[in-house]
C-alpha cells in the first residue's frame, strides 16, 4: 500500500493540531513518525484510520482519494492500529485466543457455533511466529502482565492479511529480549510489502528499524528525510526546535545515610532472598527482563503485593507493608508503570490528582477538605515541577503524556517521601519531558530521597544510576558501579540463563 496525506488539517475548537501535513508512507517501508507530546502524532494517527475525518486535505491510497467514515471502513483496506494504551482494545476476560481473534471478519471458525479448538490452534501458530508461543492461548488476557498483553494486541493484528500497520509506542512495556523480537516481526512485514508506521520516542529504535522518518512540531512536519542521511542530533532539534545538550543531567547527590534497607526479602514465587541498600540521594538502578522480579519488588515495597519473607526498614526502623497505606505512612512513593490504570483519576482535574495522596493534610472537622490549603499546596509542587496546565482544575487527561507523568511525580513529591520507588518513569513521554523528569530526580535526589529505578531504557538505567543490581528469574544476580556499570554487563548479567 502507498498511502499519501496532503494538506491535511486538524483542529479541535480553537485548538489547530494538524496544520497542512502531508506525509507519505510506501509499501515494503518503515517510516518513523517522532515528535514530542501533542506535536500532532496521535491525530495524525486516528486521521489514518478513520477515527478523525480531516478539516481539510486529503487521504490518498495506491493512486485514489479515500474517506474513512469510522475505523472498520480503515481495517477493510488492510490497515491496522496499535495503540499505546493498547489494553483498552483486548477483552480481560476473554482467553488469548478469543482476543486474537475477537473481529474474525472471515468467520473461519463457524457461524453459529465458534470452534474454539481451531481458533485456539491458529492463535498458538500466530503467537509463535512473533516468538510468544510460551503465551498460554486459554488463559484470560487479564492474567497477563503488560509485555505479554502487549503482545496479544499485536497478533491480533498480524493474524490477518496487513496492508499498513501503525505502531504507536510499541516496545514501552516490552524488555531488550521481547523489544529485539518484536523488530524481528516488524522486519518480516516489511519484507513481505506491508507498510509500516512506527511511532516512538526511542531514537535507537528509530535508527535500528525504519527507513525514513517524519518529524512533527506543533502540527507541521518540521523533518522529512531518510534514516541513512539523518542524525540524532538532526532529529532532537527537529522535534525541540532547538539542541538538547545534556540528554541524561545526572547529579551525584548520594551521601552515607542509609535510609532503605532490605534483609531476605521475598514474594512468594515471584523473587525471593533480596538485600539491598539504598543510601540517602543515591539512585539504584534494577535491571532485568521483563518478568524477573523486579517490578513485584517494587510493588511489593509499596504493599501492594504481599510480603512474605525478609524485613524492610526505612531510616533503620522496621516497616510493616501489609498495605499501601503503611507504605505511605512509612513515607515511600510509588510511580508506576501504568499511569492511566493505577496513577492518575482521569474522571478528576489535574489539582485533585496532585493533592490525592495528602488530602488528610488538609482535611478539617467533619473530613471537610479546606480546599484553599489543597489547591496552595498542589499550585506549588505544580510550578515547581513544571506541570504544564491550562488550569489546575483542567482535567489531567487534558495533559499530553509528558505533564501527566509530571503530575503522577508531583502527587508523590507533595508526600515528602523518604524513598521513590519508580517503574519505568519515563514510558511514552517525548524527548523533552524525560529530561524534565530527570531533573526531578536530581530535585529529589538533593533533597536526600533515596530513589530505586527500574527501567527497560538501558541508556537511561546506566545514566541515571549512581549503582546499579540486575535481577534474573527472582534473584539478585549482580551489582554493579562506576565503570563496571554499563549497558552490556547490565545486558549480560540480565540474559545469562534467561533464554
Amino acid at each position: 500500500m502507498r498511502l499519501r496525506l496532503e494538506d491535511v488539517t486538524k483542529s479541535f475548537g480553537e485548538n489547530s493540531v494538524l496544520r497542512g501535513v502531508t506525509f507519505e508512507v510506501g509499501p515494503g517501508e518503515v517510516v518513523a513518525l517522532a515528535g514530542e507530546n501533542g506535536a500532532g502524532k496521535s491525530t495524525l494517527t486516528r486521521v489514518i484510520s478513520g477515527a478523525h475525518q480531516p478539516d481539510s486535505g486529503r487521504v490518498v491510497i495506491d493512486g485514489e482519494p479515500v474517506t474513512f467514515k469510522n475505523p472498520q471502513a480503515a481495517m477493510a483496506r488492510g490497515i491496522e492500529v496499535i495503540y499505546q494504551e493498547f489494553r483498552q482494545n483486548l477483552f480481560p476476560h476473554l482467553s488469548v485466543a478469543e482476543n486474537i481473534h475477537v473481529l474474525d471478519r472471515e468467520r473461519r471458525f463457524g457461524r453459529l457455533l465458534v470452534s474454539r479448538k481451531r481458533m485456539a490452534e491458529e492463535a498458538r501458530s500466530t503467537l509463535a511466529a512473533l516468538g510468544m508461543d510460551r503465551i498460554d492461548v486459554l488463559a484470560p488476557v487479564g492474567t497477563l502482565g503488560v509485555a505479554e498483553q502487549q503482545m496479544v494486541e499485536i497478533a491480533k493484528a498480524t493474524s490477518h492479511e496487513l496492508r499498513l500497520l501503525i505502531l504507536d509506542e510499541p516496545t514501552a512495556a516490552l524488555d531488550e529480549r521481547e523489544s529485539e523480537q518484536l523488530f524481528e516481526q516488524v522486519r518480516r512485514l516489511r519484507d513481505e510489502g506491508v507498510s509500516i508506521v512506527y511511532i516512538s520516542h526511542r531514537l535507537d529504535e528509530i535508527f535500528e528499524l525504519a527507513d525514513r522518518i517524519v518529524v512533527l512540531r506543533d502540527g507541521l512536519v518540521a523533518l522529512d528525510s531518510p534514516i541513512a542521511e539523518t542524525g540524532p542530533a538532526q532529529v532532537v532539534a527537529a522535534m525541540v526546535g532547538n539542541t538538547v545538550d545534556d540528554f541524561y543531567p545526572k547529579e551525584r547527590n548520594a551521601g552515607e545515610e542509609t535510609v532503605l534497607r532490605l534483609r531476605g526479602v521475598g514474594s512468594g514465587a515471584a523473587f525471593q532472598g533480596v538485600d539491598l541498600e539504598v543510601r540517602a540521594g543515591e539512585v539504584l538502578g534494577i535491571g532485568g527482563v521483563v518478568g524477573c522480579g523486579r517490578s513485584s519488588l517494587l510493588r511489593t515495597l509499596f504493599g501492594l503485593e504481599p510480603l512474605t519473607s525478609g524485613t524492610v526498614e526505612v531510616d533503620g526502623s522496621p516497616v510493616r507493608l501489609r498495605h499501601v497505606r503503611d507504605a505511605i505512612a512509612a513515607r515511600i512513593a510509588y510511580v508506576t508503570p501504568d499511569r492511566q490504570a493505577e496513577g492518575l483519576c482521569p474522571d478528576l482535574s489535574v489539582e485533585a490528582n496532585v493533592s490525592l495522596a495528602t488530602l488528610r493534610k488538609h482535611t478539617g472537622p467533619a473530613d471537610l477538605v479546606h480546599r484553599g490549603k489543597e489547591r496552595e499546596a498542589a499550585g506549588e509542587v505544580m510550578s515547581r515541577l513544571r506541570v504544564r496546565t491550562a488550569s489546575p482544575e483542567a482535567a489531567v487527561t487534558s495533559l499530553s503524556g509528558g505533564n501527566q507523568q509530571k503530575a503522577l511525580f508531583a502527587k508523590w513529591v507533595l508526600t515528602g517521601p523518604r524513598v521513590l520507588l519508580m517503574d519505568e518513569p519515563t514510558r511514552g513521554v517525548d524527548v523533552g519531558a524525560k529530561t524534565e523528569i530527570y531533573r526531578i530526580i536530581n530535585q529529589l535526589t538533593a533533597d536526600g530521597v533515596a530513589v530505586v529505578l527500574v527501567s527497560s531504557d538501558l541508556p537511561e538505567l546506566v545514566a541515571m544510576s549512581d549503582r546499579a543490581v540486575v535481577m534474573r528469574q527472582g534473584r539478585v544476580v549482580a551489582e554493579m558501579t562506576g565503570d563496571r556499570l554499563s549497558e552490556q554487563s547490565v545486558l549480560e548479567h540480565a540474559l545469562v540463563g534467561a533464554a
